[in-house]
């Protein structure tokens, strides 16, 4: 503690009373770093050497007496630092001076703090939706914490991978969830943990040997099959055909609900070629979408910008609740004899456009730009669905390749880099 060394000087930096502020200086090892006091004073009152204010004036008394309650502040705080054995340099102290150490916060009480700093965030950085499913897991852990402690709150202190282990079987018995569902809401109080680690408030992530992994599921999806079903149906009832043309845009274009429902007409733009395209961002993770329309999308834009369907005023699309929206797809999937059509959801056209897209072989790169995924890895999820068909078609075209351009000496053995060549040569 004694290398650590506090003082204090004028800095020259006037208000309008002439006075200047009075500003410590931290000084530990050869590192320096400066903090303002909030005091002020003339510089004639203001004694270098001592490091204090000459006069024995109550203002006077008041600033020096302040001044040493800093220095004794600060020495307290450098004990504590030095106890916990952590590495500290003069930023850490005048941190420390400033914010205080971890403070001993309640869990709830802090995720309400934490909900009020999301919802002012609103719509900059987060939607309302995910706002919403952030309370709703609060909600649960409160719920969780009065029926596991018979108390309102627990101290952020108090949580350990026993809670967690509690918390995951609770949910799954009281709410009957799957597995991604306690998966999710962990991953969003853990959020709000691990910012509580990171602020200060918690010495270490409390939930070390407690771990859940999310189990991939196939998404519901069409085939192509499936899908020239419904460009075939014939729909007499005009809010089923607009709910049909709404579903195919989706298709076609990889966009989702949220995307479609914030599309403004200036979103669509043509470009020197005359081709269509849609350019804009996706909701959810910000990324560019910019997707050229193939002439089965401009069918459908076509059809659902003529006039016959109301168009909220700036937007492109007619669009209608997605609750709505769910219901009317699972009539139509019905009506076009489509397998399984009670699976059928809005986000399954999404999941779709890699059936058409695999059709025609197009590459997951592709795909890839056409979805908006950041990562090529979320992509390959949605190719996952290859059928069985495809698998057949493309190993007869291996076999086809190989059986036809491949001719094996008969002539005795032949060894494995003269195979490999072969096989090389055969594919190119």
């Amino acid at each position: 503690m004694s290398n650590v060394k506090f003082n204090y000087f004028l800095k020259n930096n006037p208000n309008n009373k002439r006075e200047l502020p009075i500003v410590m200086t931290i000084v530990m090892s050869g590192e320096r770093t400066q903090m303002f006091t909030g005091l002020w004073t003339v510089k004639s009152k203001w004694n270098q050497k001592y490091s204090k204010v000459i006069g024995t004036d109550p203002d006077s008394k008041s600033i020096n007496d302040t001044l040493l309650s800093f220095i004794s502040r600060g020495r307290r705080v450098v004990n504590e630092l030095v106890v916990s054995g952590k590495p500290f340099n003069p930023n850490t102290v005048k941190d420390k001076l400033k914010n205080g150490f971890s403070k001993n916060l309640k869990t709830i009480e802090s995720y309400d703090l934490f909900l009020e700093r999301m919802e002012r965030k609103i719509p900059s950085k987060y939607t309302r939706s995910t706002y919403v499913k952030y309370l709703n897991t609060k909600l649960r852990v409160e719920e969780f914490i009065k029926h596991y402690t018979k108390r309102n709150d627990i101290f952020l202190y108090e949580l350990d991978s026993e809670f967690m282990e509690n918390f995951d079987l609770w949910l799954r018995d009281k709410y009957k969830v799957a597995h991604n569902t306690v998966y999710k809401t962990y991953q969003r109080f853990t959020r709000f943990i691990r910012l509580e680690v990171s602020n200060g408030n918690l010495d270490r992530y409390p939930f070390p040997n407690y771990s859940i992994k999310m189990i991939q599921k196939q998404g519901h999806y069409l085939s192509f099959e499936d899908i020239e079903k419904l460009e075939n149906l014939v729909v007499d009832l005009p809010r089923l055909y607009h709910v049909k043309h709404l579903f195919l845009f989706s298709v076609y274009t990889g966009l989702a609900y949220a995307d479609m429902n914030k599309l403004s007409k200036k979103d669509l733009y043509t470009d020197d070629e005359g081709m269509m395209w849609i350019k804009t961002y996706r909701q959810k993770s910000k990324s560019r979408v910019s997707v050229p329309l193939i002439s089965n999308a401009v069918k459908s834009l076509q059809i659902l910008t003529n006039g016959d369907f109301q168009i909220q005023k700036g937007k492109l699309l007619p669009m209608k609740s997605n609750v709505r929206l769910n219901y009317e797809i699972k009539q139509i999937c019905s009506m076009s004899r489509i397998k399984d059509y009670e699976k059928v959801t809005w986000h399954s056209a999404r999941r779709s456009t890699s059936s058409i897209m695999m059709k025609v072989g197009i590459p997951l790169q592709i795909l890839q730009k056409v979805l908006s995924h950041k990562s090529l890895s979320t992509s390959l999820m949605y190719y996952t669905h290859v059928e069985d068909s495809h698998v057949k078609e493309g190993m007869k075209l291996l076999d086809e390749k190989l059986n036809q351009r491949v001719e094996i000496p008969k002539d005795g053995p032949i060894n494995l880099n003269t195979l490999q060549n072969l096989l090389k040569n055969s594919l190119n």
